[in-house]
């Protein structure tokens, strides 16, 4: 009695039916889907890449964790400057730059008066070069008397005009301004 023998090459048992009868086309999955191969090894490279970019920033922070220089205080108002043994007594000497103004009403009076003594006085702006400043009422005064200087209207070349009687057709807009003598 002879053993049949399947495709394969394996031996069949009586009433047994091969794989390859047994299979169905509808039953199999599509081959030209992505493969499970390529589904891992993507897997693999995104737990690489991450992996690697968190080393990456791990390493970053504690580089410059150790070369970050001296801190900053927290707060100024917190952590006093040192202060130097003269100005000890005067408030508004112990704090650094930009101080705050102390008495800002009495600071923008005496601006103010400043201001009103040179509008209101004769002085020098530039000695050496014979520029003095005047009172304004006086500079008013002046001005009412002579007069604003006038500057001189700059002599413009001709511009054409519409039918300027320079041998051009009528409505062409050719020329210059009309001659008196023709």
């Amino acid at each position: 009695m002879s053993e049949a023998k399947d495709e394969s090459g394996r031996p069949q048992a009586e009433g047994e039916i091969s794989l390859e009868t047994a299979r169905l086309p509808e039953t199999m999955y599509d081959r030209s889907d992505l493969a499970a191969r390529g589904i891992v090894w993507f897997l693999i490279l995104l737990a690489v890449t991450i992996v690697a970019i968190h080393l990456i920033s791990w390493g970053l922070l504690r580089y410059f964790a150790r070369n970050r220089g001296t801190p900053a205080p927290r707060n100024a108002a917190v952590v006093p400057p040192a202060w130097p043994a003269s100005s000890a007594g005067n408030p508004v000497l112990r704090f650094p730059a930009p101080q705050l103004q102390p008495d800002p009403v009495a600071d923008l009076n005496k601006f103010r008066a400043a201001q009103e003594e040179q509008l209101d006085s004769y002085g020098w702006v530039d000695q050496k070069n014979g520029v003095a400043h005047i009172p304004v009422e006086r500079a008013i005064d002046i001005v009412s008397q002579q007069g604003l200087p006038v500057r001189a209207q700059p002599v413009l070349p001709p511009r054409a005009s519409f039918g300027s009687g320079d041998g051009t057709p009528a409505g062409a807009g050719g020329g210059t301004e009309p001659r008196g003598n023709q």
